[in-house]
């Protein structure tokens, strides 16, 4: 019976992930009130950014809370196994505590500085995908986030020097053929919003494939921080947003000065940000939808976790495949119950998208089942490797070298085994005599 916990996680990986996508694109749909006292989009990729990272870390508290929970049922399992110690033997272990804990803050601080350069990578991919974002209909975003496929294999070869299979250049070709059809429609008839044209679109689109080249590197440097520091997954998110969040306030006052029109995804005025959040249209509007947005991103993230601890990478691949179909849905039916206000709609150009999803999908699935083949065959290896090396040290019992001269046939009959035994304990007795040259039958 499946158990409940996987079923949650994967309810929430599907839920929130979707909540999020969708979410990400409406805010960008939504109204307020400039500082001129003008009504215009909320079309703020840096401030949106900058909200995404407060969403991870919030990941933190509840890292320390599972943390503290497992520390506190350790304790209460070692109490229960010995006494603590009095006296002097006492003061001493309160001031070798004390020592332990200044040693482990010293080193936690350089675990997270070693988190700076997969959170360098994470937020200029975030930051390429939001301003793309802007021109393209969310469910081609969240389509085109496939690529990352093709660049993680292209680094996998190059720096991990990882040998790929048929299987991976078969769903290579097939991601191809999908971003191409789904990247084909979305030119046919552009739909990001009411402003973009052909030219924006495509802009959209180059970014947000960019984004992925630059999330597959970031895939390779957390591999490399994973291996040097001791922090809990949840805990790497929460320090990661830590350190985007004071490069983000470092970031938005150099955005301010930038030249440019606000709302392109270079310069961005964070007063107004403020204001447009405080005075939208309705009031409730953008700040309900930020909120929504940065609570569906976090618990995105938790499930994400659970869901690759308890089934692996290539169940959530295609847990994630499904979230785009239903980005995709949930979209349309924001367009059609809400009068084409918020969402995308359905058009001639909307039967290649579907077709160029399907073929997206079926290589992403492919992939996935090369690497299975690849786990598999280094395990063979591994196990010929093992079996040959036993070959070449012989039967591992050997007391004096008695049982040398038999077949290993023999070895498998059970007067031969219980001979052998009684060999090696008289050889283990009396191990400066003589043991017998061969055995009675």
């Amino acid at each position: 019976m499946v158990q409940a916990s996987i079923v949650v996680s994967v309810v929430g990986l599907l839920l929130f992930g979707t909540i999020s996508s969708i979410f990400s694109k409406v805010v960008y749909q939504t109204e307020g009130e400039d500082l001129n006292g003008h009504t215009k989009y909320f079309k703020k990729p840096w401030a949106s950014t900058a909200l995404m990272f407060l969403a991870m870390v919030m990941c933190l508290p509840i890292a320390w809370i599972a943390a503290a929970i497992e520390s506190h049922r350790r304790k209460s399992a070692a109490s229960s196994e010995r006494k603590p110690l009095l006296g002097e033997e006492g003061v001493t272990s309160t001031e070798e505590g004390a020592t332990a804990k200044l040693a482990a803050k010293s080193a936690l601080f350089k675990e997270i500085m070693i988190l700076g350069l997969p959170m360098a990578f994470d937020l200029t991919a975030t930051l390429l995908m939001s301003i793309g974002l802007l021109h393209v209909t969310a469910s081609v975003y969240q389509m085109l986030r496939g690529a990352e496929i093709l660049f993680s294999a292209i680094f996998a070869v190059t720096f991990l020097k990882r040998k790929l299979y048929k299987r991976h250049y078969t769903g290579i070709a097939f991601c191809l053929a999908g971003i191409t059809m789904v990247g084909a429609s979305s030119l046919l008839t552009p739909s990001g919003d009411a402003t973009s044209d052909a030219g924006k679109v495509l802009l959209g689109m180059a970014l947000i494939v960019v984004a992925q080249a630059v999330q597959a590197a970031q895939v390779v440097m957390e591999d490399y921080a994973m291996s040097n520091v001791g922090l809990a997954p949840l805990q790497v998110v929460g320090y990661e947003g830590v350190l985007g969040v004071i490069a983000l306030a470092i970031l938005l006052t150099v955005v301010q000065f930038l030249p440019g029109k606000d709302g392109e995804g270079i310069h961005e005025d964070t007063r107004e940000s403020i204001h447009m959040i405080t005075h939208s249209i309705p009031f409730w509007a953008i700040p309900a939808v930020l909120v929504a947005n940065s609570l569906s991103l976090l618990l995105y993230n938790v499930a994400g976790m659970f869901v690759t601890e308890e089934l692996g990478a290539v169940s959530r691949t295609v847990f994630e495949s499904a979230r785009t179909l239903f980005v995709w849905l949930g979209d349309l039916l924001l367009f059609y119950t809400l009068d084409g206000r918020l969402g995308e709609g359905w058009d001639r150009s909307s039967y290649l998208q579907a077709a160029g999803f399907a073929v997206l999908v079926v290589g992403t699935l492919i992939y996935s089942r090369g690497d299975q083949l690849e786990e598999r065959e280094e395990k063979e290896k591994q196990r010929e490797h093992r079996g040959a090396a036993a070959m070449q040290r012989g039967p591992t019992f050997r007391p004096n070298h008695t049982i040398g001269c038999y077949s290993l046939r023999n070895i498998h009959h059970r007067r031969w085994r219980r001979a052998a035994n009684a060999l090696m304990a008289a050889a283990r007795l009396h191990p400066d005599e003589e043991q017998p040259s061969s055995m009675a039958s």
